[in-house]
């Protein structure tokens, strides 16, 4: 079934794969055009390259699991202890070609126990637990910013609790860790990116939760929300992006790095000679 959007749209179901066929600036394309320090040209090629790589389904199986409770329809199990053989090769490419994700004998221990372990400690975290019960699951947004096209995609959306929260698997649920990653892999861009996507839609702005699972033992769960601090940030540097985006669309250019840069040494590189000075 296709399903045909409009410029503000809030769509219910939307299998993953139409989704990101749809056209829009999501969250990672935004976080990749807000970074002063890649070019157009690199921004340019890093949004249409889409490399799977295997740590990725790990983090599907992982929301599949704790958003709708069930695998079943996701996971294509490989009877094969490797994907040495060409058939355990042809029966992994076959499932990538139908959408779904391979398991093999061994990974079942390796990837589904601990896919489990992470479901079972969100769902026993006191605070974490209610938070993905009664929610809507993977709720498609699509919307237009200043005039730029725009989707996002929703993990746990409680429309009457005016709520959303975002899941996150990652090496480390400690706080000081989480802030970190909300940092430096732009978390708070894209859930101001996603508010926007509600606020344009609904006409209400949502309270807005990360969960996070540490994706090994002892998979511990965090909670957080952002400062205002942080998501007036990144109104900043969504703005950027969008305007970055309208110039070299509307131009048909995308320049590299154009300019000459006066390069001092870095803080640790000076750090190490100055004790090499003090010694001498």
């Amino acid at each position: 079934m296709t399903i045909t959007t409009l410029p503000q749209d809030l769509v219910y179901g939307m299998p993953a794969p139409e989704y990101h066929a749809a056209e829009g600036l999501g969250s990672t394309s935004i976080k990749t055009l807000s970074d002063p320090d890649i070019s157009m040209a690199e921004a340019r090629h890093m949004m249409s390259t889409d490399e799977h790589k295997r740590v990725y389904d790990v983090g599907t199986l992982g929301h599949a699991l704790i958003l709708e409770g069930s695998l079943d329809d996701l996971v294509a199990r490989i009877d094969a202890d490797s994907y040495r053989s060409t058939a355990a090769k042809e029966a992994r490419d076959q499932a990538y070609n139908d959408g779904l994700i391979p398991i093999n004998n061994a990974e079942v221990e390796t990837i589904l126990t601990p896919v489990e372990a992470m479901r079972d400690a969100v769902m026993a975290h006191p605070v974490a637990g209610p938070l993905f019960t009664g929610h809507q699951p993977e709720v498609s947004l699509f919307w237009e910013q200043e005039g730029v096209p725009c989707k996002g995609r929703l993990d746990a959306y409680h429309p009457d609790r005016g709520m959303v929260v975002d899941l996150k698997l990652l090496r480390s649920a400690r706080p000081s860790d989480v802030q970190k990653q909300i940092s430096d892999l732009g978390y708070y861009i894209q859930a101001a990116h996603y508010l926007n996507g509600v606020r344009e839609v609904t006409g209400f702005t949502p309270d807005w939760l990360f969960v996070t699972a540490q994706k090994t033992e002892p998979f511990t769960v965090s909670v957080h929300r952002l400062h205002p601090d942080a998501l007036a940030a990144a109104q900043h540097r969504i703005s950027y992006a969008l305007h970055r985006w309208r110039d070299a669309t509307s131009t048909n250019t995308w320049p590299g790095y154009t300019g000459i840069y006066e390069q001092n040494l870095t803080a640790w590189e000076r750090i190490k000679n100055e004790e090499m000075e003090n010694q001498s």
